[in-house]
């Protein structure tokens, strides 16, 4: 009887669906994370800030670090819904880029100053080999931005610590490429092509520094830029993350010197 009852409940859902636009059940599951706990989760997390500021009074060194590996846990969850969100946004809106030209070492070199405490306790140097003639390229900077930081951070949570990372942006006569080389374990291939899967993505240890957007997302943002992913790894463990895109905008018009 119980049998039936599941196989009910699965015919039910299954016709439910059918009947339904797919395209409103996607929107309606970004306004329930949006809403039900994106926003929820930011009130938390600036109430845990004034907690850990003292605003309301002082604390022990206990409930500070209480308080902060909460904090933690709270900001890695809100990142994690941010990251959903941001994908199937994606997905469902097909938003069109907004191209600007823009200085792509200074954006590199603002992601790693972002990441300095981490670099710190980790001891991990970063040197950045710039091999091309002009820094200025055409692109999405918001969302270029974002697959930078995103890029970066996965390949310093993998890296070794004492180690050296080392970030090369090298050119051809169209396009440029940005690679984060970082000493760390062997990733098969399989594992390498399932890291930018929309439904394997995973960290480790969520109380490293943040994955941003998720590399399923980073993926479908340089391919809207008509470029290509770069992920390799060798037994030598030596990794690399890193894309590939046009130097200039194709033919889309474009706002001059956003950044």
């Amino acid at each position: 009887m119980f049998k039936d009852i599941q196989l009910n409940c699965a015919n039910f859902s299954t016709e439910m669906i059918n009947d339904t636009d797919l395209e409103s059940l996607k929107k309606s599951f970004v306004d329930v994370l949006t809403h039900d706990l994106k926003t929820p989760i930011l009130a938390q997390i600036r109430v845990l800030e004034m907690l850990v500021e003292e605003q309301f009074g002082s604390l022990n060194n206990e409930q500070q670090e209480m308080l902060n590996l909460t904090l933690e846990s709270c900001n890695y969850m809100y990142a994690m819904v941010a990251t959903l969100i941001s994908t199937y946004k994606f997905d469902i809106e097909a938003p069109e880029l907004n191209y600007s030209n823009f200085n792509i070492m200074q954006i590199i070199e603002n992601a790693i100053k972002k990441t300095k405490s981490f670099l710190q306790e980790n001891n991990i140097k970063v040197v950045v080999i710039p091999e091309i003639k002009n820094p200025i390229i055409s692109g999405d900077v918001i969302r270029l931005t974002k697959v930078i930081h995103t890029l970066l951070f996965n390949s310093l949570n993998s890296a070794f610590k004492n180690s050296i990372m080392k970030i090369y942006l090298e050119e051809d006569n169209t396009n440029i490429s940005v690679k984060f080389e970082s000493r760390s374990g062997y990733i098969t291939p399989e594992k390498m092509r399932k890291r930018f899967q929309i439904h394997t993505y995973h960290n480790q240890k969520y109380d490293k520094i943040g994955t941003g957007i998720g590399l399923y997302l980073v993926n479908k943002i340089i391919e809207k830029h008509h470029g290509k992913i770069i992920a390799e790894s060798s037994i030598t463990q030596k990794n690399i993350l890193g894309f590939q895109i046009p130097i200039a905008a194709p033919n889309e018009f474009y706002y001059e010197n956003c950044v």
